[in-house]
C-alpha cells in the first residue's frame, strides 16, 4: 500500500479508528491492551476497550494494520512503486499490449480483460460480505444497548412513582 492510498483508506474510517491508527506502532507489535492503555494515557479517547478492539478490526480489514502474532498489531508497511506501475496492473498492461500487437488475437485480449473483471467482482463480493457482517455486529450491539436502556427506563419509572408517593 502506498502513502496516498493509505491516507484515502484512513479517511474513510471512523474517528475512533483513526485515533487508534495513530497509536499503533510501525516497527513493534503491541497487544490490544497496550494500544488501549496508550490511548487512555494520551487522553485521546474515552472509548471502552471493546470499541478499541472493534477499531483495530476495522483497520485490519482495511489493510492499514496487520496482526503478525495473534492479538498483537502493527502498521502495514508503505510500499513505494514507480508511478507507471502504480497506475496500471499487469493484466491491464498486457491487455493494452495485446490490443496494439496484431499478432495477439482480440479473443485473447478479451480473455485477459474478462479474467480481470472476474477477479474484481470476487473482491467486491468479499468486501460486501465483510461489510454486511460488520453491520450485523453493530445492529446486535444497538439492540443490546436498547434493551439495557429499556430496563433502566423501567427502573426509573418505578423510582419516580415511589418518589411521588412521598
Amino acid at each position: 500500500m502506498n502513502a496516498a492510498k493509505q491516507q484515502n483508506v484512513l479517511a474513510g474510517q471512523t474517528s475512533l479508528a483513526r485515533k487508534v491508527f495513530r497509536v499503533v506502532p510501525i516497527q513493534e507489535r503491541w497487544s490490544a491492551h497496550d494500544i488501549f492503555n496508550s490511548l487512555v494515557a494520551a487522553e485521546a479517547t474515552g472509548a471502552q476497550f471493546s470499541a478499541v478492539r472493534r477499531g483495530l478490526g476495522e483497520l485490519k480489514e482495511a489493510g492499514l494494520i496487520r496482526e503478525p502474532v495473534n492479538g498483537h498489531y502493527q502498521r502495514t508497511a508503505i510500499t513505494i512503486k514507480p508511478p507507471r506501475e502504480q497506475s496500471m496492473s499487469q493484466e491491464t498492461t498486457s491487455a493494452v499490449v495485446a490490443i496494439k500487437n496484431p499478432k495477439i488475437s482480440a479473443l485473447d485480449t478479451l480473455a485477459v480483460l474478462s479474467g480481470e473483471v472476474i477477479r474484481f467482482s470476487e473482491e467486491v463480493a468479499q468486501r460486501m460480505k465483510k461489510l454486511a457482517t460488520r453491520i450485523e455486529e453493530v445492529a446486535l450491539s444497538v439492540e443490546t444497548e436498547r434493551e439495557a436502556n429499556a430496563e433502566a427506563l423501567d427502573k426509573f419509572k418505578q423510582l419516580q412513582s415511589l418518589l411521588k408517593g412521598f
